[in-house]
């Protein structure tokens, strides 16, 4: 679940300095920045044909952009519209492909904005194996993957590097995200409900985020 910035030369970044722990220093990199009213506005596209995608699905999308705002605070506010040509974030359900992962996110200039595009792959029959049986077994770890994919894509669109702590949902894991990760946050739920009543994100998700804005 990486990103690829590299074509965004000529980005100007703010400086932030230097921050009491060196692992919270604000990151020189892309990052969604509010429009003129203050809000990030986002909006969740309908799937493109066999993506894989099911109803409810954009749910956790808005579920994982929620969970952002409510643990950050401050000035992070996300304001969700229909209008896809004024959203910044922009979520977009794709078929699986061999040279694409399960969620990235890519920032584009279109005009004379950067916006971040979340692409997401929600087919479960291209989960890693030991996942993907998972999934047929308990239908609900289907949506700990794709949620957590939510949180960690917009996470990368607010200006987040990955993490070395696998208590993050920033961290990529070592040979990729597996089954015990998502066995961690899926041992919190007992129904689909209980989803956005959790606390995903770790504080150190949280406080880089917030040395970010």
């Amino acid at each position: 679940m990486d990103t690829r910035i590299g074509a965004l030369i000529g980005i100007a970044f703010l400086g932030f300095g230097l921050l009491a722990d060196p692992s919270l220093r604000a990151e020189d990199r892309f990052k969604l920045r509010p429009d003129a009213s203050g809000q990030i506005p986002f909006v969740i596209a309908a799937a493109v044909e066999n993506s894989g995608y099911k109803a409810g699905d954009s749910e956790l999308a808005l579920w994982a952009v929620e969970e952002w705002e409510r643990r950050v605070g401050g000035p992070l506010h996300f304001r969700k519209t229909d209008d896809e040509d004024s959203a910044l974030l922009r979520v977009r359900w794709l078929p699986w492909a061999e040279d694409a992962a399960l969620g990235r996110m890519e920032p584009t200039r279109i005009g004379n904005r950067i916006v971040a595009f979340l692409d997401i792959r929600p087919d479960e029959t291209r989960f890693r194996p030991s996942v993907m049986r998972r999934v047929k077994a308990d239908p609900l770890m289907r949506d700990v993957v794709l949620y957590y994919v939510c949180l960690h894509e917009i996470g990368h669109a607010l200006g987040l590097s990955h993490s070395d702590n696998p208590r993050d949902v920033m961290w990529p894991g070592a040979n990729g995200v597996t089954l015990p990760i998502y066995d961690r946050y899926r041992h919190h739920l007992t129904t689909r409900d209980d989803i956005p009543r959790v606390d995903w994100l770790s504080d150190h998700d949280v406080a880089r985020v917030k040395a970010l804005y």
